[in-house]
């Protein structure tokens, strides 16, 4: 009697465990073939490499499977299981994973660009060598997670859940933080980019954020479209320089020599130019929003539809610079005695106390 019930109880384990086994064995060949596979139970299913792009797998379970090396670009996985997974070295750019469960997960060297993991629990996982840039982390719990070498570059991990330090390990740049955009791992010195410039006066798109170039000699330098946001320019000749589309958002300018220079279309909003010389420069479209141009020389600068909002500019010598369709609202004007806007060329020209069409024609 014995045997008969030990034989029963393990042949209806066996029975329990293959039907179990054969289920996930369909559901899998089910998300193959189909590409879609919402609240499907798939835990420990091995997809390996699997091809599972534009995959809907919402609210499935996928605690412990393998996805090392599988494609899940751009799949649906909102609020599903991924507790435990391997998930090493996946494509899982554009994915939807807000509110996945990855606590543990193994995320090394996955990339997630530009996923959204809103309110996505991570905590405990293995995110290292992960590239989250411009990925969505708002409200993400990151807790005792391993980051070290991930990377959050333009990445939004406003009101993370982070243990104090933990992102010491990370690379953050332009990254949106709670505390404000973190550019802590931003290759501010540029030194590749910087050796160019300096060998060939010319360095167009470079990145040279932060750096310091105060008193440099850049003239008639072809910086177009670089990036100089926050950078030293103090003092630096810049006469004749091509600075179109280039960012100086936030730059240390001040007393630099810009006479003639190209900026049309440039950012240069918070930069602080006061005292510089930028007679005869062109700023056509250039966003001047908030800059500190203070004592600055601007006479016969072409300011051509800029954006002065807010600007600084007082005992700033206007003389003959264009401001043709130039919005000059909230800006801070001061000017020599018995001089006015006047001494500006006006048309269309927006300011707090409504536009001014002195010189339109």
């Amino acid at each position: 009697m014995k045997n008969f019930v030990s034989i029963f109880i393990t042949s209806t384990l066996l029975i329990i465990c293959f039907s179990s086994y054969s289920f996930g064995i369909d559901l899998v060949k089910k998300l193959l073939e189909f590409g879609s596979c919402p609240k499907c139970v798939l835990s420990g299913a091995d997809l390996k490499r699997a091809y599972l792009k534009w995959a809907d797998l919402s609210e499935a379970d996928l605690s412990r499977a393998d996805l090392s090396g599988a494609n899940l670009a751009e799949a649906q996985l909102v609020n599903a299981n991924l507790n435990n997974a391997i998930i090493v070295s996946a494509n899982l750019n554009e994915a939807n994973l807000s509110g996945a469960n990855m606590i543990r997960a193994d995320l090394r060297n996955a990339s997630l660009k530009s996923a959204y993991l809103s309110r996505a629990d991570l905590s405990g996982a293995n995110l290292s060598g992960a590239n989250f840039s411009g990925a969505d982390l708002q409200d993400v719990n990151l807790k005792w997670a391993d980051l070290r070498g991930a990377k959050f570059t333009d990445a939004n991990i406003t009101n993370a859940k982070l243990i104090k330090g933990s992102l010491n390990v990370a690379i953050l740049c332009k990254t949106k933080t709670s505390w404000g955009e973190d550019n802590s791992g931003c290759k501010s010195s540029g030194d590749d980019d910087l050796k160019k410039l300096i060998a060939l006066g010319r360095c167009p798109k470079c990145v040279l954020r932060g750096i310091n170039l105060s008193g440099v000699n850049l003239r008639s330098a072809d910086l177009s479209e670089a990036d100089l946001s926050g950078a030293n320019l103090y003092k630096a000749n810049l006469k004749d320089a091509i600075l179109t589309g280039a960012n100086l958002s936030n730059g240390k300018v001040m007393g630099a020599n810009l006479s003639r220079a190209n900026l049309n279309g440039a950012d240069l909003r918070g930069a602080n130019l006061s005292g510089s010389d930028l007679q005869y420069a062109k700023l056509k479209r250039a966003n001047l929003n908030g800059t500190n141009l203070n004592g600055a020389d601007l006479r016969k600068a072409n300011f051509f539809g800029a954006d002065l909002r807010n600007a600084k500019l007082e005992w700033t010598k206007l003389r003959g610079a264009n401001l043709i369709e130039a919005n000059l609202t909230d800006a801070m004007i001061k000017f020599e005695i018995n001089e006015n806007l006047d001494i500006a060329i006006l048309c269309k020209t927006q300011t707090s106390s409504g536009e001014q069409n002195s010189d339109c024609k």
